[in-house]
């Protein structure tokens, strides 16, 4: 079936008409193979997706372009994620430990597991639960560590894995987890996604690390090919993951 947040759970609203999903489109930038790292967004050869908009007018342009989808139901969405999308020669591998398991169907809860990068304690209930958009393979071990904590710079590591991933405290004294460097920008870009698409805001303190991941770990071409992929499974797109620089144009999520 198809599923739409509704306008209530929207920040803010009322919504606004939005643009025909043709017009959109048609101002949307082809996906663009990364650059590097750095602070400075490559200037796309078209206009920009909802040229002009900014913070609360273009999360309502977003949610409009993004909401609608297919709700696969979690069993379907985890049979997709180890046997097709995140499948690659007969290997799944955990975004946050690195670790690869050969499958061919749904392993074993208590071996490798789905880590909602939003998590269901917080509000990723009903299609939010399915959505492919911020689903990944993980260990299940590293998937327990990583629990419902936010997102943040570890300065006091409690735990932490070969490829970075670490579970501590911050500057400021929070508990944080901290994916390794190459999924960063995945897991930012995946909680812009969500809290467009569901009306959730992010913490202020979370917003701002999430916002610096997005710059330094860039869209590269297996976040490009994740994101068509799972448009094949679903019927929409990761807004952010096509733009990166969308992110910078909204002050508060």
């Amino acid at each position: 079936m198809l599923v739409r947040s509704t306008a209530a759970t929207v920040r803010p609203p009322p919504f606004v008409p939005a643009a025909p999903a043709e017009a959109r489109r048609g101002a949307s930038p082809a996906p663009r193979a990364p650059q590097g790292g750095g602070d400075v967004f490559e200037t796309p050869s078209q206009p920009p997706r909802d040229e002009g908009l900014k913070d609360k007018a273009l999360i309502q342009a977003l949610h409009e372009a993004a909401a609608k989808h297919k709700d696969l139901g979690y069993n379907q969405a985890r049979k997709v994620i180890f046997t097709a999308l995140d499948n690659h020669e007969g290997k799944v591998k955990c975004v946050y430990t690195g670790r690869e398991l050969k499958t061919n169907k749904i392993p074993n809860s208590s071996d490798m597991n789905v880590e909602h990068t939003w998590p269901q304690s917080k509000g990723a209930t009903g299609a939010a639960k399915s959505d492919l958009h911020h689903l990944f393979p993980t260990d299940s071990k590293a998937n327990s560590q990583r629990s419902s904590h936010p997102f943040g710079e570890v300065r006091k590591v409690k735990w932490s894995s070969p490829s970075g991933a670490k579970l501590g405290t911050d500057a400021e004294g929070r508990t944080v987890f901290e994916p390794p460097p190459e999924h960063k920008g995945n897991v930012a870009r995946a909680l812009f996604y969500f809290s467009t698409v569901y009306g959730k805001a992010i913490p202020p303190a979370e917003e701002a690390v999430l916002k610096k991941w997005n710059v330094q770990d860039t869209v590269d071409a297996a976040e490009l090919t994740r994101n068509g992929a799972i448009e094949k499974y679903q019927g929409n797109r990761n807004p952010f993951v096509d733009d990166a620089s969308l992110a910078q144009r909204i002050a508060d999520f």
